[in-house]
């Protein structure tokens, strides 16, 4: 178990099959979706959703030497891939409250597929003679 929970920044390490990195959780960033957390992984160079019931069980504390390490070496890139994050974060909800306040109107409406503009072609007997028709004018043997 860890005590990340305990801390505002917490540093630890996720052990996985595929190996293991140094990760932060910070408190301060939004809410992941529900059911997920957000972590730095030092690996990836970059916050990632994670799913929160899978992720957790691999999590540990870090000793103190380790934990003095991993603030010295990732604490820069941490503080990079946090003000990236939070920018597009903020661009993402500027966006999402910039189309929830967009009138219903300004919405377009679905065009009419082919085949529908097909079936109402087939549907109509008329015949269309103001097409251009084919002559053989100008045509030579």
């Amino acid at each position: 178990m860890n005590s990340m929970t305990k801390l505002k920044v917490w540093y630890g390490e996720l052990r996985t099959s595929r190996g293991n990195s140094i990760v932060i959780h910070d408190q301060a960033l939004p809410e992941a979706t529900p059911g997920r957390i957000y972590l730095y992984n030092s690996n990836r160079h970059a916050i990632i959703e994670y799913v929160k019931d899978i992720v957790e069980s691999n999590l540990y504390d870090l000793d103190d030497t380790s934990l003095k390490q991993a603030q010295k070496n990732y604490a820069a890139a941490w503080k990079d891939a946090r003000i990236e994050f939070l920018n597009v974060q903020k661009d993402h909800l500027e966006l999402t409250e910039e189309v929830a306040s967009m009138p219903e109107k300004a919405v377009a409406s679905p065009k009419k597929t082919i085949e529908e503009d097909f079936v109402e072609d087939e549907e109509s007997d008329e015949v269309d003679y103001e097409q251009d028709e084919w002559n053989n004018d100008g045509y030579e043997e």
